[in-house]
């Protein structure tokens, strides 16, 4: 696994992972055919002028464009499972990090990595505790018919 840093401005920085050693496997899970399936519907609902497929793209088109980078970028690193960071642990290979020398100094590298996967942490904790909260107010909408 490689990580890739990109100086995008003074203070921000975008994290990407490459995937060095990727195995295909034959058989698609039931989650990779729903995936593909939902990518195709996406693109098929993009190619239509108008109707309502057209405005849930833009709608849906308008709310992805409000994610910062950041997130995105998050997205490219694989979860790790406990079987996952068993092999890690045994194979013993390091991760490598690239990035520009004359940008970004060595010495705060690992901080920077650091920081980009912990920095939303709390935005993210907040909002969910208040979903939690506005759960059982908005409940009974769901079940009142419009």
């Amino acid at each position: 696994m490689r990580l890739l840093l990109l100086p995008i401005s003074t203070r921000r920085t975008l994290i990407y992972c490459e995937r060095l050693n990727v195995t295909t496997k034959e058989a698609q899970g039931l989650l990779d055919k729903g995936t593909k399936r939902a990518a195709n519907l996406w693109a098929s609902w993009e190619k239509k002028e108008s109707g309502w497929q057209r405005k849930v793209v833009d709608y849906g088109n308008q709310a992805l464009r409000r994610i910062p980078f950041e997130e995105w970028g998050l997205k490219s690193i694989p979860p790790l499972s406990s079987r996952q960071k068993e092999e890690e642990i045994s194979s013993k290979e390091k991760v490598e990090v690239s990035f520009p020398q004359n940008l970004i100094p060595e010495a705060k590298v690992l901080d920077l990595v650091k920081a980009l996967g912990t920095e939303r942490q709390k935005l993210h904790k907040q909002r969910l505790i208040w979903s939690i909260v506005g759960m059982p107010l908005v409940a009974p909408f769901a079940i009142v018919p419009v």
